[in-house]
């Protein structure tokens, strides 16, 4: 009976000894390398598009460098392949209708073109010796949300307008335009444009001497020459108390292409055309214009905008193209 006990006393002491032993294998089983059994687990397995296409990042959660295998047109025996890169890995890949590429090393960037039919892809990655794959779609019947607004609707109206009515435009509506205009924005709130309004169509030759679209002026209701002051005058940024200095404003150029366009979107809500015509920084252009206007030697007349009623009906250019759009980087 002693003995009986004593044994049953040494099994359970060699149990209650091996419990460590299992742990450590359990947590040495934990650290094994991660092969072939570990799946590629990506921010989203599908990915859908509408009929205007567009991109889309796919994120890789687990592994930090991965590539393109190929891709499979869903439901076919079609494969186009991956393309080598400088490494020796599968960076890019394109088929119809379809490309990808690796970015940030663990992100597939996804552009699917404009389609007026529906179809889909497979495509195939790879992190070591794991697999996996992306299911691509694009849906025609997919509905895009689309916002809209009159302020919207106007700045999709304008186009370029180049031959006119004799209707004459209003002194209200060129205040509206104007008032647009100076309403956008600037570096420093420098403001650094002024304009000179001509309707009297018997100066043209002179101002737009040998200007080739000096054609689209006559038939306009009225020419805008957007002038801009090419200095700025003020204290210093580092001591608002000095004396102001002149000094060139780098950032004439942006200030007046923004007056530029809210004169030309609120002549389209107007219902009135517009063409910009470029001015600065061509001598043959601005020149004469410079000197006939009288213009101060640090201002430059930088573009030249005709308006007017337009004789003919002129459909805007559609200028979406999805694929210019990159999210979260290149």
């Amino acid at each position: 009976m002693l003995c009986a006990m004593m044994l049953l006393s040494c099994g359970n002491a060699r149990r209650a000894q091996a419990a460590p032993a299992e742990q450590v294998s359990v947590a040495v089983e934990e650290e094994r390398p991660v092969g072939a059994w570990t799946p590629i687990r990506l921010s989203q397995q599908a990915v859908s598009f509408a009929a205007e296409g567009g991109k889309t990042l796919v994120t890789c959660l687990n592994y930090d460098h991965w590539w393109l295998n190929d891709a499979q047109v869903a439901g076919t025996e079609t494969f186009f392949h991956a393309t080598p890169g400088a490494d020796n890995t599968y960076q890019t890949l394109a088929g119809e209708g379809i490309s990808a590429r690796i970015v940030g090393r663990n992100q597939v960037e996804i552009t699917v073109s404009p389609s007026k039919k529906t179809r889909a892809w497979e495509l195939h990655l790879q992190a070591g010796d794991a697999f996996t794959a992306i299911s691509v779609k694009q849906d025609v019947t997919m509905k895009t949300e689309m916002i809209t607004n009159p302020t919207l609707e106007s700045i999709a109206a304008r186009t370029s307008v180049r031959s006119f009515t004799d209707q004459p435009v209003s002194e209200a509506q060129l205040e509206a335009m104007l008032r647009a205009a100076m309403a956008a924005p600037t570096g420093m709130n420098v403001q650094p444009w002024s304009f000179v309004v001509l309707t009297d169509k018997s100066e043209y030759e002179a101002i737009f001497k040998n200007n080739f679209n000096l054609r689209i002026f006559k038939s306009a209701a009225a020419v805008v020459v957007f002038c801009a002051d090419t200095t700025v005058t003020r204290a210093p940024r580092n001591n608002p108390d000095a004396a102001p200095v002149t000094r060139p404003n780098g950032t004439w150029r942006d200030d007046m292409g923004a007056c530029t366009e809210n004169f030309l979107v609120a002549a389209a809500s107007l219902g009135l055309g517009t063409v910009w015509t470029a001015s600065y920084p061509y001598p043959d252009r601005y020149l004469p214009i410079k000197e006939a206007l009288g213009l101060p030697a640090t201002v430059v007349p930088y573009c030249v905008v005709a308006v007017g009623y337009p004789d003919k009906e002129v459909k805007p250019k559609d200028k979406w193209k999805p694929e210019r759009i990159h999210k979260g980087r290149w």
